[in-house]
């Protein structure tokens, strides 16, 4: 029986801090809550591969002491508590009762960006929740959300250079780097959609988290934002279309829309998204039998996951690497021979 892979399997979006919880709080042993909480209190540590410190105009953030490589892991961390989508502040109080005073405090040193809108425990859990499950655009929403007493400290970015995913396994949020990353750097997340213009990001993130934006992207003025913001709208467009089937079954408009979105991506420094288009790249040119071209994009695509999600994600492709024919929609359509994305035709074309 051939594997049957559907886009959603090989691209999980940025998770938000935005998620779904459990209604029965569940909470670390003792030893290892006290050992989150003193890793807060104690960032700067000379032991600490990152540390907690004030940035400028937004509060504590994440800074970087030594190198990163793209695909390396920069923070794993245990929830101290969790909650479901059905939470109130009640919940909240009787997760934090089983706390020690000492991460009693630590949670309530973390930021509260609703003011008035909720008694404070919940305005605190709502501001720093992150999912535990899967959180995605394709329709998956996490079942629980915790509070992660170091990760709460990741500052929004719409070019974030580091990509959460919850590992069930490990029963904590991973924190990879998207790219190469220097010692010195602020570490990031996307706390809202990317694939939006400027001020459709703004008004998400003031809306959910009730602050402006100034981020790389978000400073852009002139004809760099409105270059921008078209790139934004049209890998939103795409992403949408290729999420459906892979784009119909034109495999040349649709390996064509998969090369251009890929040079967009590098374009807007948004490589969270590349295995779904290198998915695309693959499923057209397995479905018309070209399988040599089809095994590099599944290599790429392997890699793609590799960087963003662990290697458990980019596992998924090692048979499809080793034999595309194994693709369940291999041979699909006629045959025809495309190309791969590492082919010189895609640098005479202009990507």
């Amino acid at each position: 029986m051939g594997i049957d892979f559907c886009p959603c399997m090989m691209h999980e979006t940025l998770q938000t801090t935005r998620c779904s919880r459990s209604l029965v709080p569940c909470r670390l042993p003792l030893s290892k809550a006290r050992l989150v909480a003193m890793v807060v209190n104690n960032a700067s540590s000379s032991g600490s591969k990152i540390l907690i410190r004030d940035v400028p105009g937004k509060g504590k953030g994440i800074i970087t002491r030594q190198y990163f490589s793209k695909g390396d892991i920069v923070l794993a961390e245990r929830p101290l508590f969790t909650q479901s989508i059905t939470r109130s502040n009640a919940t909240v109080l009787a997760a934090l009762a089983l706390c020690t005073p000492y991460e009693q405090e630590s949670f309530y040193r973390l930021h509260n960006c609703h003011g008035s809108r909720y008694p404070a425990e919940l305005g605190i859990f709502e501001t720093n929740v992150l999912p535990c499950g899967s959180n995605d655009t394709h329709g998956h929403i996490a079942q629980q959300g915790g509070i992660f007493l170091f990760a709460a400290r990741f500052n929004s970015s719409c070019v974030p250079n580091v990509n959460n995913r919850w590992d069930p396994d490990r029963g904590q949020v991973v924190f990879r780097a998207l790219r190469d990353i220097s010692p010195g750097e602020e570490l990031s997340i996307g706390y809202g959609k990317l694939l939006a213009t400027r001020d459709e990001r703004r008004e998400e993130l003031k809306r959910k988290f009730n602050f402006k934006c100034r981020c790389e992207a978000c400073a852009l003025e002139g004809q760099a934002l409105a270059f921008s913001d078209e790139r934004r709208q049209v890998l939103h467009e795409l992403y949408s279309a290729h999420m459906q089937e892979a784009a119909g079954d034109d495999p040349m408009q649709g390996i064509g829309e998969a090369m251009f979105a890929l040079k967009c991506l590098r374009e807007e420094q948004l490589p969270v998204y590349e295995s779904s288009f290198y998915f695309s790249g693959f499923h057209f040119c397995a479905a018309v039998s070209d399988l040599s071209s089809a095994a590099v994009w599944a290599k790429y695509a392997q890699e793609a996951s590799r960087v963003a999600f662990g290697i458990q994600a980019a596992v998924r492709w090692s048979q499809l690497v080793a034999d595309p024919s194994n693709y369940s929609e291999a041979g699909t359509l006629s045959r025809m021979t495309l190309a791969a994305p590492d082919s010189p035709l895609w640098k005479d074309l202009g990507f």
